[in-house]
């Protein structure tokens, strides 16, 4: 069972007070504490992240999560540089992710259960930046992209994909989609934001529905 981050002084305090030397924490249960600032060079591993609101970043750096749990946690990463998650899970309704800007965001092997239909909503999964999903599974969540999404070798059932930002949601963004080697079951729901271009290589797909996009363009 993980332990709570409070117990764990020096990860807690380095996690609190920021800092860029690298450090694993490994097994902690992150739902008891509220952090701010910057997260550098951290490696979380086996880490159970819930709760709404207490984890509020203005950037993460160089950061790794290996086989952690989000269960339907709204967390806010800040804008998130060379970010990856793998073998990760989320479960329930999530939010979690990165800010205008965000580079190099990776989702390798992740399985995202947010329930049964694709969402009608733009706050989930990933970054208003540059995002990649690659060999992941899931249904009934959210993937949020700003600029660029790329979703390679997945499996999804219905899902909402967040591209772009609309004017009426602020800043406008333009995202170029590829999608590669993929297979989609139910509705897969292209969602309130704004397109640039798009290309779907090698997938199969039962039905995407464009639901409020704007064009890139406009």
């Amino acid at each position: 069972m993980p332990t709570p981050i409070l117990q764990l002084k020096p990860e807690y305090k380095r996690l609190l007070e920021g800092g860029a030397s690298a450090m694993t924490i490994a097994n902690a249960d992150m739902s008891g504490a509220s952090f701010t600032g910057v997260w550098e060079n951290l490696s979380f591993t086996g880490c159970n992240f819930a709760g709404a609101k207490n984890i509020q970043l203005s950037a993460m750096r160089n950061c790794r999560f290996v086989d952690c749990s989000f269960l339907a946690p709204d967390h806010d990463f800040g804008k998130m540089t060379n970010v990856s998650f793998t073998q990760c899970k989320s479960v329930g309704r999530s939010i979690f992710g990165g800010t205008d800007g965000s580079t190099a965001v990776l989702f390798e092997g992740c399985s995202f259960s947010g329930g049964a239909a694709a969402p009608r909503s733009f706050e989930g999964i990933g970054c208003t930046g540059e995002v990649t999903f690659r060999g992941c599974t899931g249904q009934g969540e959210v993937l949020v992209s700003g600029t660029r999404l790329t979703v390679e070798n997945c499996q999804f059932g219905s899902m909402t994909f967040v591209v772009g930002r609309p004017r009426k949601r602020g800043a406008p963004l333009s995202a170029t989609v590829l999608f590669d080697s993929c297979q989609g079951t139910g509705v897969w729901r292209m969602a309130d934001g704004r397109m640039q271009d798009s290309e779907i290589r090698n997938s199969r797909f039962e039905e995407i529905v464009y639901d409020g996009m704007e064009g890139g363009n406009e």
